[in-house]
């Protein structure tokens, strides 16, 4: 009985420590994501956005490594795969792009005159007149990721305080609705940012870890590495999406039935 005893003890003490953790975690990343947000509206010059934001910047996003491994030991239940592809997107456009190629600090790409282009075969191109314009750049970055991440965490926050009762239904409706804008927007300007580190990658050579010759016969390029990252988001942003629209329907559809 004491054994018995001792290992139920050792088991609700490792559920409150394990509470205690994700509360303290979900709330510090909520009010760092804040700031990110606040500073970055209230910047005017999106060229100036990275160096406002970039200590709280690179504490936040490089924290939610975290949660892979919350992930992979089952402390949360979410996806093992879509967490480590968000995860690994998210920190390569932080570190290898922002911090390793300040050139895309201030990158400000078309993101509609980009989508033209590519669709559009060239001797058509000059002949297509796109009448509105949406640059994306280091501001819409931050905006994207920081409002997403807000919402995402205290709705978190509230569902570890008390996993018996529901978070705030606004926190519920803007969990599951903003991200029908905030990740196309953030998708834009994650691929807008890559694309425009291709070429100092080139100059820079700072990704050009292995070169020939060498003894495994192997080489690592910077942009063919950037431009594998870039294609990864043709079958693997879907998938995520998707994820999100189901979600959105169970979680919001199960809302609705409750109110009738």
């Amino acid at each position: 009985r004491d054994i018995l005893f001792r290992r139920k003890r050792r088991q609700k003490d490792m559920v409150g420590l394990t509470k205690t953790y994700l509360l303290s975690y979900n709330l510090a990343l909520a009010v760092a994501w804040l700031f990110v947000v606040v500073a970055t509206l209230a910047e005017p010059n999106p060229n100036a956005v990275y160096d406002t934001v970039r200590p709280i910047l690179l504490w936040a996003q490089t924290a939610a490594v975290l949660e892979i491994g919350h992930a992979f030991f089952g402390i949360v239940k979410s996806p093992v795969a879509l967490t480590f592809f968000q995860v690994f997107s998210r920190e390569w456009t932080l570190w290898v792009m922002l911090v390793l190629t300040p050139e895309t600090r201030v990158a400000n790409v078309d993101a509609i005159g980009a989508v033209v282009n590519a669709v559009v075969p060239s001797w058509a191109a000059a002949r297509v007149e796109v009448p509105i314009k949406m640059d994306v750049n280091a501001k819409t970055l931050c905006i994207a990721w920081g409002v997403t991440e807000v919402v995402r965490y205290l709705f978190y926050f509230f569902r570890v305080l008390n996993p018996k009762r529901e978070p705030p239904k606004v926190l519920v409706w803007l969990r599951y609705t903003l991200f029908l804008v905030l990740y196309p927007l953030g998708v834009a300007s994650e691929l807008a940012l890559a694309h425009a580190s291709l070429e100092p990658l080139a100059k820079s050579k700072i990704l050009d870890v292995l070169q020939m010759p060498n003894a495994i016969n192997v080489s690592l390029h910077g942009p063919t590495l950037m431009g594998v990252f870039m294609c990864c988001y043709l079958p693997l942003w879907p998938l995520l999406f998707s994820y999100m629209l189901k979600q959105r329907r169970k979680v919001l559809g199960a809302t609705k039935r409750k109110t009738r």
